[in-house]
């Protein structure tokens, strides 16, 4: 007697528009829907750009969404898999409010649950599988795992801008043995996703510093202003840290506890030191591994520095009153840039380059890791993408160094000194350029020039800054103020 097949699944999908309907209102309520409010469109603004069966039940929505202003809608990429309403409560976050894992639609015979596509097994099984056909991997076993550890996803709470996902190891292991983190890129543009396309790249030279990326996916869909056709990287899987301290979160510590001259100081500096050379390592592999570009002259980069601090100054009034002198500063700062002969060659940097962007391996000896290489996700992609000043990054970690000491309360006011020296001298020392030899000996051309550069880059950074903590956190905004005081006095001498 030969076997019955099984009955059919009665569930099938919404209509387009009542499909839409039911996103519109719970998509506008996640962390990494970028317009909240009033800046939220209603449904009937919304549109399907791109719709990719990857398997029964299983689609990867690309949906359009007006922005109040600026040009061209948001593309927001969300996953979906259908299953029964019972499904929300199954694969809701704890924690989480009642319905995070996705929505309820009516369905042409019933109620049927939209699951958000993280949260399902069934949608990591098809991601795997079509990442396996598309050979968007680094090994073939990448894939495999993904497929394998599906029922045993955890989707993290603390994700911003985009959906994480946490796979973990079986107990008694697989083919990797490592536990995978797979982020859902939410919003998408038309290129390759820094994050995905600089992370494979590091990890195909070996360098061990980074997430090395095991698997990814791209969707491929109609640009609606050109008609012209496109393709983003829409999710990636990369290996886990799981025993790791957050690089902001640690230094902010030893700044609370410094001891001045005992062992506590010694090793916020030394970590310091330890990742101004993970720092010049990275930039040394990714001029390798992506190539150089000649760079701007100085003068058109002092220009765009300006543009920059004119915004700032416009977005920020008080910063006249708060930085006595600030104008004639900058102006000292950019002439110096101007009268270099020349810059770097411009290659592939961090772009938004933090303690916050960094993790020290627990245990000893240790190792930095360096994530997110996606940059600023609503900035153009091709902003995202250009070649740099490799100095861009130093300079935000300085800055950042400075973050550290404010908000850990620096007990002593060596301290911040202390660490941005030690980080300074570590990436120097790394560097094949030759930018700092002798570090106790008279000052080279070359380490001249990248003062006078980090300079600029710095200021740059802190009237950044200075706008965003006026927007977002005015209490922090003396944080900026007082380096821009800084900045500006030392261009005096």
């Amino acid at each position: 007697m030969s076997a019955q097949p099984p009955p059919a699944d009665p569930r099938r999908w919404p209509e387009d528009e009542d499909l839409l309907t039911a996103l519109s209102t719970w998509m506008a309520e996640r962390r990494w829907f970028p317009l909240k409010g009033g800046a939220a469109p209603a449904s009937a603004a919304l549109g399907i750009v791109a719709d990719v069966a990857l398997a029964p039940g299983v689609r990867d929505l690309l949906i359009a969404v007006p922005r109040p202003q600026g040009p061209g809608p948001l593309l927001m990429h969300v996953p979906l898999v259908l299953d029964t309403p019972q499904a929300l409560e199954r694969y809701a976050v704890a924690g989480e409010p009642e319905g995070s894992a996705g929505t309820v639609a009516p369905g042409p015979q019933g109620p049927v649950a939209l699951v958000d596509g993280p949260h399902h097994p069934a949608f990591w099984r098809a991601w795997a599988q079509a990442a396996q056909e598309a050979g968007t991997s680094l090994g073939p076993e990448g894939p495999r795992v993904v497929s394998g550890r599906a029922a045993r996803l955890r989707v993290t709470t603390g994700e911003q801008s985009n959906t994480s996902v946490v796979l973990p190891a079986p107990p008694g292991g697989d083919e990797l043995d490592e536990d995978l983190i797979v982020k859902v890129f939410r919003v998408l543009a038309h290129g390759r996703n820094p994050d995905v396309e600089v992370s494979a790249a590091l990890a195909r030279l070996g360098w061990e510093h980074v997430r090395r990326p095991v698997a990814w996916s791209t969707l491929g869909w109609t640009d609606p202003a050109t008609g012209t056709a496109a393709l983003s990287d829409s999710a990636v899987a990369c290996t886990f840290i799981p025993v790791a301290d957050d690089g902001f979160e640690l230094f902010c510590a030893l700044a609370a506890d410094d001891d001045a001259a005992g062992p506590v100081r010694e090793r916020a500096v030394g970590l310091a030191r330890d990742l101004g050379t993970t720092t010049a390592q990275m930039h040394e592999r990714l001029a390798r591994a992506l190539g150089t570009n000649e760079p701007r002259s100085p003068r058109e980069l002092a220009q765009a520095l300006r543009l920059r601090a004119e915004w700032a100054c416009r977005e920020v009034p008080s910063l006249a009153s708060a930085v006595p002198g600030l104008e004639a500063g900058v102006s000292r700062v950019l002439e110096a840039l101007e009268a270099l002969p020349r810059l770097e060659r411009a290659s592939r940097v961090h772009g938004d380059y933090h303690l916050g962007q960094v993790l020290r391996e627990a245990g000893e000896p240790g190792r930095w890791y360096v994530l997110d290489f996606e940059g600023e996700p609503l900035r153009p992609l091709t902003e995202r993408s250009e070649p740099d000043q490799p100095l861009r990054d130093v300079a935000g970690m300085l800055r950042s160094f400075d973050y550290a000491a404010a908000v850990g309360r620096a007990r002593h006011e060596d301290w911040l000194p202390a660490v941005r020296s030690a980080f300074r001298l570590g990436y120097a020392s790394a560097r094949s350029s030759g930018e700092e030899q002798d570090p106790g000996g008279e000052r080279t051309e070359e380490r001249q020039r990248a003062d006078t550069l980090l300079a600029a880059l710095e200021l740059d950074k802190a009237l950044y800054e200075a706008v965003y903590e006026a927007r977002n956190r005015p209490d922090w905004l003396e944080i900026p103020v007082r380096a821009l005081r800084l900045l500006t006095t030392r261009a005096d001498d």
